[in-house]
This record gives C-alpha cells, sequence and structure tokens, in this order.
C-alpha cells in the first residue's frame, strides 16, 4: 500500500471515531447506545429549500431548526416513527417480521407506574409493571418481571368500565362503552407511555405527588415539561399506543405488523392472561423549543380502514372494516342482548364485563392529506422498503401531523385551563385530525388540541381551587395521586 492511500485511510478512521464520540455523546444518547446504520433518505417536501434528511437509526430528534411548513412537520413525525421503533438491540433488523422484541418507545414509562397509588415516589426508570400490581396477581403464575412485562390493563379508550379507575386521556364518547371490535373479534388494547425527559421532570419535582403539584402552583411556579432541543435534548414525549389482538400467529399477515407479546387484564374474569398483540394506532405528543404547543404526530397500520384513495382490498381485509357487514346480536351475561350494528363509527352498546368483543364497523372520516401526507408516505416506505425489504414498518401511514405556525410560548405563571391558544395558527394537512384506532367514534368533534388545551394538574380536594391550573397540554399529568392521610387532617 502506497503512502498516500495508507494516510487516506488512517484520516477516515479518525474522522470516524471523532464523529463516534460526538454522536455517542450528545444529550439524547444518554439512554441509548450508538447505532452504526448509516442509511439515509431525502424526505419528500414540496421545496428543496424544505427538505429534510431522515436517518434510519435510534436517535430521537429534539426538534427541527425551524417548522416553516406542513410536508417539514410530516418529515420530522417520520423521523420520530423511525427513532423510536427501532429496536432496543441497536444492531437489529429495522422492524423485522415476527420480531417480538421491544422498541425504544416500549421501555417507556406506563402512566400507571409513574403515578403510583397516595402519590408515592415511582419505581426505578425502566420499570414496566407496577410491584403492586405484579404483587396482586402473583398467585395466578403469570410471569411479571418488572422491566420485561408489557402490560395491558385498558380496553376501552375512556377506560370506564376498568377495575383501575378512570384513563384521563383517550378518545370520547365519555360515561359509556367505546371500546373497539376487530374483524378478528377480538378488542383493542391501549397503552400510555412516557419517555424519560418526562419521567425526570417528574421526579425532580415531585410531581408525583398531587400534593405537590398544588403547592407548586401556590407558589407560582406553572407547569411546564422541558422543551426538546435541536441537535440537542429530546424534550417531553408522550406515545399513546393501540393494540389488536392477534388471532393465528402462524397467518403471514402477522409479517406486516409490528408485534409484541403482552399480558392483558380481561375485564370479565377479572384476570391476567398471555397474548401476542399487533400495533395497529400510535400517536406520539412531542415538546419541543420550536413548538412548545408540542408537534401531535399519529400513525395508523395501513390495513386498519380503506381511503379514499384505496384501489385494493389488503390481502388480509381490513382490521376494522367489513365490507359485508352484518349486524351482531350478543347475550349479554347479565340478561338480555344487545345488537352491535353496521353504522360506521357507533360505539358499542355495551361494556365487555357484559360480554365479549364482536367486531365494530369503523371508516376514515377525514381523508389522508393528498398534498403532503400521501407523497411523503410512499417515499417514505419505498425508502424503507429499499433499505429493510422485510421490514413490517413498510405498512405504517403517518395519518396528519398538527404543529403551531407561530411560537405560543410557556406561560411564566401558572393560569386556569384552558390554555389560551390561537388555534388559527395551529396547522395540519386535514382540518380535524383522527386516528380510526384512537379516536373512532370523534372523527368529526375535535381535533387533539381541542382537549388537551383542556388539561390539568392533578386533583386534590383539599386544595379545589386548583384543580384547574392547567396542565401543559398534557393529560398524563392529572394521574397523579395524594396521600388520603393528608386530605383527612385537612378536614
Amino acid at each position: 500500500m502506497n503512502r498516500p492511500v495508507t494516510i487516506l485511510l488512517i484520516s477516515c478512521t479518525a474522522l470516524f471515531f471523532t464523529q463516534f464520540i460526538i454522536t455517542a455523546f450528545k444529550p439524547e444518547n444518554r439512554d441509548s447506545q450508538l447505532l452504526r446504520s448509516t442509511n439515509t433518505c431525502n424526505c419528500y417536501a414540496n421545496s428543496s429549500l424544505y427538505n429534510i434528511v431522515i436517518r434510519f437509526n435510534n436517535q430521537v430528534p429534539g426538534d427541527l431548526a425551524a417548522f416553516n411548513n406542513q410536508s417539514q412537520a410530516d418529515c420530522f413525525a417520520w423521523q420520530e416513527f423511525i427513532a423510536l421503533n427501532w429496536s432496543v438491540n441497536p444492531s437489529a433488523y429495522f422492524g423485522a417480521p415476527r420480531d417480538f422484541s421491544p422498541v425504544g418507545w416500549e421501555k417507556y414509562m406506563p402512566i400507571d407506574v409513574l403515578f403510583p397509588p397516595g402519590g408515592a415516589k415511582p419505581s426505578s426508570w425502566g420499570t414496566l409493571v407496577s410491584p403492586q400490581f405484579a404483587a396482586r396477581f402473583k398467585t395466578q403464575k403469570l410471569l411479571m418481571n418488572p422491566t420485561t412485562t408489557k402490560l395491558l390493563t385498558f380496553s376501552t379508550k375512556f377506560a370506564v368500565d376498568s377495575t383501575f379507575g378512570l384513563l384521563p386521556d383517550q378518545a370520547a364518547p365519555f360515561g359509556k362503552p367505546n371500546w373497539l371490535g376487530a374483524q378478528n373479534n377480538t378488542n383493542v388494547w391501549y397503552e400510555i407511555k412516557l419517555n424519560k425527559d418526562y419521567y425526570d421532570f417528574v421526579i425532580k419535582n415531585g410531581y408525583y405527588n398531587a400534593v405537590t403539584q398544588h403547592d407548586s402552583a401556590k407558589n407560582g411556579i406553572p407547569l411546564n415539561f422541558p422543551q426538546g432541543v435541536y441537535n440537542g435534548t429530546v424534550g417531553a414525549i408522550e406515545v399513546k399506543a393501540a393494540w389488536m389482538e392477534v388471532d393465528n400467529i402462524n397467518s403471514p399477515k402477522w409479517e406486516r405488523y409490528k408485534l409484541s407479546r403482552a399480558t392483558v387484564f380481561d375485564s370479565a374474569t377479572g384476570k391476567l392472561r398471555e397474548t401476542d398483540v399487533a400495533l395497529v394506532g400510535l400517536h406520539i405528543l412531542h415538546k419541543t423549543q420550536n413548538q412548545p404547543t408540542w408537534v401531535w404526530a399519529t400513525f395508523e397500520q395501513v390495513d386498519n380502514v380503506p381511503d379514499v384513495n384505496s384501489k385494493t382490498t389488503p390481502p388480509y381485509g381490513y382490521n376494522f372494516f367489513n365490507a359485508n357487514c352484518t349486524s351482531r346480536q350478543v347475550n349479554l351475561n347479565s340478561g338480555g342482548t344487545a345488537t352491535v350494528g353496521c353504522t360506521p363509527n357507533t360505539s358499542p352498546p355495551y361494556y365487555l364485563s357484559q360480554a365479549g368483543p364482536v367486531p365494530v364497523q369503523v371508516t376514515r372520516l377525514n381523508n389522508i392529506d393528498p398534498a403532503d401526507a400521501v407523497p411523503i408516505n410512499d417515499s417514505m416506505q419505498n425508502n424503507i422498503r429499499k433499505f429493510y425489504p422485510k421490514s413490517v414498518f413498510q405498512y405504517y401511514q403517518l395519518v396528519d401531523v398538527i404543529w403551531s405556525q407561530i411560537l405560543q410560548p410557556d406561560k411564566t405563571t401558572p393560569i386556569q385551563a384552558p390554555f389560551p391558544l390561537n388555534t388559527s395558527s395551529m396547522l395540519s394537512g386535514a382540518r380535524i385530525v383522527a386516528n380510526t384506532t384512537l379516536e373512532s367514534y370523534v372523527q368529526t368533534t375535535n381535533t387533539c388540541f381541542s382537549c388537551h388545551k383542556y388539561s390539568t394538574i392533578a386533583p386534590f380536594p383539599a386544595d379545589s381551587v386548583n384543580n384547574n391550573i392547567f396542565g401543559d397540554f398534557s393529560f398524563a399529568i392529572s394521574a397523579a395521586q395524594y396521600p388520603a392521610l393528608m386530605t383527612r387532617k385537612k378536614k
């Protein structure tokens, strides 16, 4: 080997290791190993001035340098989706079929573990099942490992029929059944996960206790979650997922889905059981420096329901739509019957504690944005196929992204909900953004921020005057509890 070539190789090697060190120790990598993948692609944009480079790795972006148009917001969402759905093994194949190992966001903290009963301090980061829950069901001899078990307890989008209380942030209709039955006669399970920046913020400030939230409000301290920074820290992320149970795991159908193994709480029996689940819907809520009113992105599996431009039926049919739908009469265990009809997007007439699930007919009422989301989906799906031909994530699509055209900064003092949002500046591809698995029955009424601007801190009866303090667009923070003894002493 001659001398110039040797020098060149040494220089390139030095540059590689320099870049390795810089990247490995950037703030957003503090909880993950560096990914070795160098695959990149340009995300579609309606102007080359706004093009975004998508990197296929596990590094969640903190922010964009600037949000200028819808295509940039959509591309940012796709970068989030790729990074969050990278396997916890950074060298693994992206979206390998039938790979049950967890992806990045599945290791985030479940809402019920971050906010334990009595306002107690939560378990350490990485705990997926609360010690109290694991102990409660140990007699069933199911493996409840606090660091490896995916536990799904909510079978309705607003958990009025749950043993574990009212989940504060899922789709309406409120006060009546709203579970979602799939065409394979299973129900959809829901979960909320919160990332490390969200967790650290709650721990640092003691906000896992409702009393502390109220004390902060009385002391003039607003509740403002950490913001993601471009090429810096990630910021607060809240993930909401919808999972459909797998019926026949041997079917090639499931090679189109991100799969996980789960322990679910069956409200009909009051017991736990193990099952396989397939990801069908995903919300990604992300607070950033340029978007303190959060970036609201939502994705679905492409086989959920037909779209306006659908030309053919998926090879294994739709998950939540049947062109030959017929009404189902269901026998209730309390006596009597209930009929689940074929009128699309109609909530079922009974709770799952009264009878098992049957298919519910769902259609998409807000078309996926043809100007930006559709071509960006085509581009990203093609690029996934290019780099990872077998990846299950080529079968997912962006539904839409909501973002603010103008900066609406955090409040410097506590305010009463709702947040005075400039709604005219909140942009998206469609007028109303709705995920068919997460907003099945409210696709024409509200969009995400319409509800989230009413988020509040956790209620505390001894200081009810502050129960309406704004919760920075996250309903999850209101799940914090308080020591019952404190209320009795106050009285």
